[in-house]
């Protein structure tokens, strides 16, 4: 019976966790977010988990994050390779070592309002470097994996970097709680 009412005690967790998932302030502000970035999802869902930390459910961004810093490093190397094929290792290295960094990961993640729409269990901040950086990584890997390739991922990491993802100057405020 105490096997029971665990395995009912958890059905209710994730099916509640599910239901908060897809609450009107955290859909809007997915919606904005890929407005943002200049990129539609097929599937929403992956965005949905890209923008969910570990700790706040076992379905989250864990695998994306990793996904997403592999092709950062990747997508880097190669538009350095492809404008000069005969770019030094150690220029190659720099960019690619920037691109990871955990500094320039948290600016983009913050210009993008990432600690706003991040779900974190409660006793995590939304706000800390790891979360910003992991969810930023997390939208990339997502958007590779919607995509079915690095092309579309590449596209939206370089207009962010150039600047280009905010819409007209816009730089509205949105909020989600759970």
């Amino acid at each position: 019976m105490a096997g029971f009412r665990l395995l009912l005690l958890s059905f209710f967790s994730v099916y509640l966790q599910v239901v908060a998932s897809s609450s009107p302030p955290f859909s809007a502000g997915l919606e904005f977010l890929q407005k943002q970035i200049g990129y539609q999802f097929k599937s929403i869902d992956l965005l949905r988990q890209a923008m969910t930390h570990p700790s706040y459910s076992l379905d989250n961004n864990r695998a994306l994050s990793l996904l997403g810093l592999s092709a950062m490093e990747s997508s880097a190397a190669l538009s350095l390779l492809v404008l000069d094929p005969n770019t030094s290792p150690e220029a190659v290295n720099a960019r690619v070592a920037k691109i990871a960094s955990m500094e320039d990961c948290v600016s983009i993640g913050k210009r993008l309002q990432i600690e706003k729409l991040v779900r974190v269990a409660k006793k995590t901040s939304a706000s800390s470097p790891a979360v910003i950086c992991g969810a930023f990584r997390a939208i990339y890997g997502a958007i590779a994996v919607d995509a079915g390739g690095l092309d579309a991922a590449t596209k939206v990491l370089g207009s962010i970097l150039d600047g280009g993802f905010l819409l007209a100057g816009n730089h509205s405020q949105f909020t989600v709680s759970d």
